[in-house]
């Protein structure tokens, strides 16, 4: 079973979106570093969380998926200087807006992010569960292997239930 949050993020991708999955590459922690560091400077009193398959050592997409944690009040004060270091947002939303770019050959995802919706909760939910379950572990990072011939809207489906599964939702 998929959430309507989950339904609704399904809905925008492209049936034809391919699936690109490929072993994990240390070279990306560096990037991702690099790239904390700059967030950091630019606003050093909010929390960065950095998840996903590249901190899990985990096959992966060749992203780098970054959350910067601050109450959605505070976003007219942190906007602007995020968009001085990396340009204009192309997600706005109430709770969370979000970059996109290339740094070295890696999709960078930087959000800014409320942290009390329960998306971003269930986020670091499911990464701490995979952290620290080697079991769970290993069967996610089989579903990503799995994806290779799949559609990229047919993996997320795949991976929502797996993360709905693990989160007990029903």
């Amino acid at each position: 079973m998929l959430t309507p949050n989950q339904e609704r993020y399904l809905s925008k991708i492209p049936d034809d979106q391919k699936m690109v999955v490929l072993p994990w590459d240390p070279h990306g922690l560096e990037i991702a570093q690099g790239v904390i560091d700059e967030l950091k400077s630019i606003l050093p009193d909010n929390e960065v969380i950095f998840i996903g398959s590249l901190p899990l050592k985990i096959s992966g997409q060749k992203d780098i998926d970054l959350s910067v944690l601050s109450p959605s009040a505070d976003f007219p004060l942190h906007q602007p200087k995020l968009e001085e270091k990396f340009g204009k947002p192309d997600k706005l939303g109430v709770t969370s807006i979000g970059w996109h770019f290339e740094r070295e050959g890696w999709e960078v995802g930087i959000y800014l992010t409320d942290p009390v919706t329960s998306q971003v909760q269930e986020q670091i939910d499911v990464f701490n569960m995979l952290k620290n379950n080697p079991e769970l572990l290993k069967e996610y990072e089989q579903i990503k292997l799995d994806a290779k011939d799949l559609t990229y809207k047919q993996y997320q489906i795949k991976k929502y239930e797996f993360y709905n599964r693990i989160l007990g939702i029903e």
